[in-house]
């Protein structure tokens, strides 16, 4: 039968030292406490080992933001912008009653909005301008002379326009200044008549008198016959066929620029 092992009152985690070795603990102890070296002082002010990079000095970081976090603040910007437009968009077709459908693409909205703003005279000449011909400029360049037909109102006044020569242009100069002195308005609406009278090739398909003579002068006579037609013209109409020989010129201009540059 195995011997129970009965514990002492007091565990010895080593043996005690030999008797002569007790001694010699004892020298060293003494010496160990007799030391002459410093003890550290407080430790505020030391930096943790997690912070320590290669000295004992805490790293410096830079001010600014690392790009990555730029372009993610810049989307969230972006996204608000956008969530704000919306809810304009929203707000303003529950006012109308109408339901609203997010499109999702803000650019679209905004090209809608300046169609929306066009005035009057710009939507005229784009619908006119999308019914005319596309210009012929071999036509201009093989006989001097460049026409167009501009259906105002398609069926109902159809105007041919045409170029006109430094001759004819210097005519009308000539005349202008020997109307002498004249008001801004009666100067602009007196040019414009002159513009109409040279500028007008047909009406409804009926042709108007050649400004030229066979001798290469201007024919005064059909000049003046001309005049007569534009002055019969009611202002509304007047007005209405000023705009569009101006616009006619802007296409004239536009078409050449186009071919200078190569159609690029």
């Amino acid at each position: 039968m195995a011997k129970k092992f009965k514990p002492s009152s007091s565990v010895s985690f080593h043996d005690a030292p030999d008797e002569g070795r007790e001694s010699k603990y004892k020298e060293i102890i003494a010496k160990a406490k007799a030391g002459s070296q410093e003890r550290p002082g407080p430790m505020s002010g030391t930096p943790r080992f997690d912070e320590v990079n290669s000295s004992w000095e805490k790293p410096e970081y830079p001010n600014q933001i690392s790009e990555t976090t730029a372009e993610g603040l810049e989307a969230i910007a972006v996204a608000e912008q956008e969530a704000e437009y919306a809810a304009k968009e929203a707000a303003k077709q529950q006012e109308s009653g109408l339901p609203y459908t997010p499109s999702g693409d803000i650019g679209k909205l905004a090209d809608d909005e300046e169609k929306e703003e066009l005035s009057e005279d710009e939507k005229i000449k784009n619908a006119i301008s999308s019914r005319v011909s596309e210009i012929d400029i071999g036509q201009y360049l093989m006989n001097g002379e460049l026409t167009q037909r501009v259906p105002i109102i398609p069926g109902k006044l159809e105007i041919t326009f045409r170029t006109v020569t430094d001759l004819e242009e210097c005519f009308v100069d000539d005349k202008l200044s020997t109307e002498g002195e004249l008001t801004a308005r009666a100067f602009l609406r007196r040019a414009n008549e002159w513009a109409l009278a040279f500028h007008i090739s047909e009406v409804n398909g009926h042709k108007w008198p050649t400004t030229i003579d066979g001798d290469g002068t201007i024919s005064e006579k059909s000049i003046n016959r001309r005049l007569a037609h534009v002055k019969k013209l009611s202002s509304p109409i007047f007005h209405l066929l000023s705009q569009n020989l101006a616009w006619f010129l802007e296409r004239v201009s536009n078409s050449l620029n186009m071919e200078t540059l190569g159609n690029g």
